[in-house]
């Protein structure tokens, strides 16, 4: 997945001023000839009440606000993101449950390890169905 190195900081100043609690929000761009391009990156509020130290949710209306407006522009939902707060960019078993759930297939996530709420480090990843796995995605940051 590629991304201008000015979106990618959009994603992270978002997370270090959303801790010590995670953040979320929705990547937008085109897909096209097997690369995925990030050209928008949308924050969403963070929804989940019982738990936002560690979980996220993006509302379903939020969700669907965030598609239209992206198709309008000619782009499509590529992923996500969200932060680690304290924790290392990787997926956690709570992201690999839902993946399990099958709600995830094929598309991408970002994580970003938030220490302290200054030290940030993103990673992508993308979760697979059928082998019930979550795989690495290279992210180049340009």
């Amino acid at each position: 997945m590629k991304i201008s190195r000015s979106l990618m900081e959009q994603i992270l100043v978002h997370a270090r001023a959303g801790y010590p609690y995670e953040v979320c929000g929705v990547l937008l761009g085109r897909n096209g000839g097997g690369e995925r391009r990030v050209d928008r990156v949308v924050p969403a509020v963070n929804r989940e009440r019982e738990s936002p130290r560690v979980r996220y949710e993006i509302a379903p209306e939020d969700l669907v606000r965030i598609q239209r407006e992206g198709r309008d522009g000619g782009r499509e939902i590529l992923g996500y993101y969200h932060s680690h707060p304290d924790h290392p960019a990787r997926p956690s078993e709570t992201d690999r449950r839902i993946a399990d759930e099958g709600l995830s297939d094929g598309v991408v996530h970002v994580v970003v390890g938030v220490e302290g709420g200054e030290r940030t480090s993103p990673s992508a990843w993308v979760f697979r169905d059928r082998a019930r796995a979550v795989e690495e995605e290279p992210l180049e940051i340009e």
